[in-house]
């Protein structure tokens, strides 16, 4: 069996890549998802089978969300293949619509699993004896599957290295080793102070710089929020590091190791755009001023900076134009842009990252109106 603790984590729920992308209901879709709703039983047992520590609830759990990835592809397949059988598999056309699927899914539903899902399937059929075709199609099926699956994890091991050489990643790993046994945000005691200070430390702020009642500084934010999306939570009145997902962020190159530093990297980008984490005017503003700024260095094209101050309005747009310019030197300070004879560019790996941090913070305005 394939690892599925990507596809727990991500694939619960409404983000369960079977029921992300609704699909109309043809004569051969519903001949071929009944076709694998009658191996149910039998796939529940070779489930068991894989992994002796299941019970058989853990197996039918198991089985139940694998069979609903496998009956909402092979609903696609089935309809571009004008056939029902789901024992002779024409790869190339199951490419294409494995291709369409992978497409529609939401952002957040990782694909890894989805072929992990269907190598295991495979292999329930092979041992079965199921299969109908040519053994040529299967092994074509099965290398594709594999190739993709192998391409993913290339490119999780890449995000991995890229994002751990930033100055980001070794600011956010000090901050959640500063927590140490977790910090009590609810205390704000004497004895509270020495934890306080050194979590400040261990960000590169001296507590000593911050005057009393005074707002945490920017970089305090900004390394928080990417804390908070990636290895740091809360019990309580407590903030704390959660060890298990600290192990992958540190070390690893799989997918869970890539999504916790890409989380890491699309909070900073949120705080960035939001710092306040409001929605007045001024921080509208600031979101979509910075934003321009963001998209010029992504496209290397100048935005309309002059509509831009006349939508938000001249006052405005002259009290958030510095701070959008400083946010964009502490995005390349982090190590998520880079600056080179003055312009701002965007390292393509890193686009999404960027693009993912502008659509959280729009949405954020966007439901607050």
């Amino acid at each position: 069996m394939a690892n599925k603790k990507r596809q727990s984590k991500k694939n619960s729920g409404p983000g369960n890549p079977a029921k992300a992308a609704p699909r109309g209901r043809s004569v051969h879709r519903i001949q071929a998802q009944q076709g694998i709703d009658a191996l149910r039983d039998d796939y529940v047992r070779w489930v068991a089978a894989q992994v002796p520590g299941f019970s058989t609830a853990d197996a039918a759990q198991a089985s139940e969300i694998q069979l609903e990835v496998v009956q909402a592809v092979i609903g696609d397949y089935a309809e571009a293949a004008r056939s029902a059988q789901i024992f002779n598999i024409d790869a190339e056309v199951f490419g294409e619509a494995l291709a369409q699927f992978l497409i529609a899914l939401p952002d957040e539903v990782a694909p890894e699993p989805i072929f992990t899902t269907w190598l295991d399937f495979l292999s329930f059929i092979e041992e079965h004896e199921l299969w109908e075709g040519d053994q040529e199609d299967y092994e074509e099926l099965r290398e594709m599957l594999e190739d993709a699956l192998e391409g993913f994890a290339q490119g999780d091991a890449e995000i991995c290295e890229l994002l751990r050489a930033t100055e980001l990643f070794a600011k956010v790993k000090s901050f959640a080793l500063a927590l140490g046994d977790g910090i009590d945000v609810s205390d704000f005691s004497e004895s509270s102070n020495a934890p306080r200070a050194r979590v400040l430390e261990a960000m590169g702020v001296d507590p000593d710089s911050i005057e009393e009642d005074a707002p945490a500084p920017l970089v305090f934010n900004y390394v928080w929020n990417a804390a908070m999306m990636s290895v740091v939570e809360t019990e309580g009145e407590k903030i704390v590091r959660d060890d298990e997902a600290f192990a992958a962020f540190v070390e690893g190159e799989d997918a869970v190791s890539a999504q916790l530093l890409f989380e890491m990297a699309v909070g900073a980008v949120q705080g960035h755009l939001n710092p306040t984490m409001d929605d007045t005017l001024r921080d509208e503003a600031h979101y979509l001023v910075l934003r321009n700024l963001l998209v010029t260095a992504s496209t290397g094209r100048e935005g309309d900076m002059d509509g831009l101050r006349r939508n938000v309005g001249p006052k405005i747009y002259d009290q958030v134009l510095p701070e959008a310019q400083a946010a964009m030197a502490s995005l390349a300070s982090f190590g998520l842009l880079e600056l080179n004879d003055g312009a701002y560019s965007i390292d393509e790996r890193l686009t999404p990252i960027i693009s993912a941090g502008i659509s959280e913070v729009e949405a954020f305005f966007e439901e607050a109106e």
